[in-house]
């Protein structure tokens, strides 16, 4: 672990590798701060080349780790950010020798001035314990794999200051050098996708014929969502079932949904939500030449109302339904 402090008036003092105090507990607030990468590294990102370097052996840790500092200061002097401590962690993992992850982590935490002179164990103790305890005085964050010395270019960022989330605040963008892998588009997508698996995989908790109207009113708190998150994707799929009340169907759909985020990738994610990706449903009404009418909820299509063009011209409208009343009526067609 490096601690570094940045901004403040004087100029950057690179600072020792320090020891791990509390490890059990900034285990749990690393953990905690993972996401899903949104972000990938540029071909020639100095961040990157530094952690190469530190994990190939080529830097050690405590200048590697200074490096980084160095960085990350002279561009945070370039923004109104807040003052406050840049850490820097390696962890290993106990049953993979060949991985290291790196976490780079910008806290505000006025104390950390204070106390970063301060050789005595008690001194750093407290900083960490502050430090672990308090998640939302985490401004910035980044975490980097690292497999065989060869940095992935994939990478889990979270900013605070990031306005829509997961947008990254320009200097941020500019200490890490990454570009957007993944657009607001393809992870509304996603989200989509997972509100519809796990409906799908619990109809039978459904009354017949009510897959589709779940969809739809789970797609509409998507819709009205400021911005999608997991939690938001949870409650999506819980309004969609019908906001069951008993604590073991709730805790099935969660874990349902829990599921199939992490296989899609939205695990620590938050996005605005694409309009063009979640339209809002309205009744749509097709006469055909023919005189036929058909009349639907535009949150159907693509589920229980596919239509699709044909190669000999025309189109075909394919409507799937559990069941259906057939009204006839006596009064006869005109020509």
């Amino acid at each position: 672990m490096s601690l570094h402090i940045i901004g403040g008036e004087g100029d950057f003092e690179p600072q020792p590798e320090l020891a791990v105090v509390h490890d059990d507990f900034l285990l749990v607030l690393l953990k905690g701060i993972a996401s899903e990468p949104v972000y990938k590294f540029k071909e020639a990102s100095q961040t990157k080349e530094t952690v190469r370097r530190l994990a190939k052996g080529d830097l050690t840790f405590e200048r590697g780790a200074q490096l980084l500092a160095e960085d990350f200061c002279r561009f945070h002097a370039t923004s109104n950010a807040k003052d406050g401590a840049f850490f820097v962690f390696e962890l290993a993992i106990d049953f993979d020798d060949r991985t290291r992850y790196f976490a780079l982590i910008k806290y505000d935490y006025s104390q950390a001035l204070e106390l970063i002179h301060q050789a005595e164990g008690n001194g750093l103790r407290r900083i960490v314990e502050a430090f672990a305890g308090s998640k939302a005085s985490i401004q910035k964050s980044a975490i980097v794999r690292v497999v065989d010395g060869n940095v992935d270019s994939q990478i889990s960022t979270h900013d605070r200051m990031g306005k829509p989330q997961p947008i990254l605040t320009d200097f941020f963008t500019a200490f890490l050098q990454v570009e957007r892998e993944r657009d607001d588009e393809e992870l509304t997508r996603a989200a989509k996708e997972v509100v519809r698996s796990a409906i799908r995989d619990h109809q039978d908790l459904l009354p017949a014929g009510k897959v589709a109207s779940a969809i739809a009113r789970a797609n509409h708190v998507l819709r009205a969502a400021p911005e999608i998150s997991e939690d938001v994707v949870k409650q999506a799929v819980w309004v969609g079932m019908g906001q069951p009340e008993d604590e073991a169907t709730k805790a099935k759909l969660d874990a349902a949904s829990s599921r199939l985020l992490k296989r899609y990738k939205l695990n620590g994610v938050a996005f605005s939500p694409a309009a063009g990706v979640l339209p809002q449903s309205v009744k749509r009404q097709v006469i055909t030449d023919e005189g036929v009418k058909i009349e639907y909820n535009t949150a159907l299509e693509g589920q229980s109302v596919v239509v699709e063009p044909l190669e000999t011209g025309g189109t075909r409208f394919t409507i799937t339904t559990k069941g259906y009343k057939d009204d006839v009526s006596s009064e006869k067609l005109g020509r």
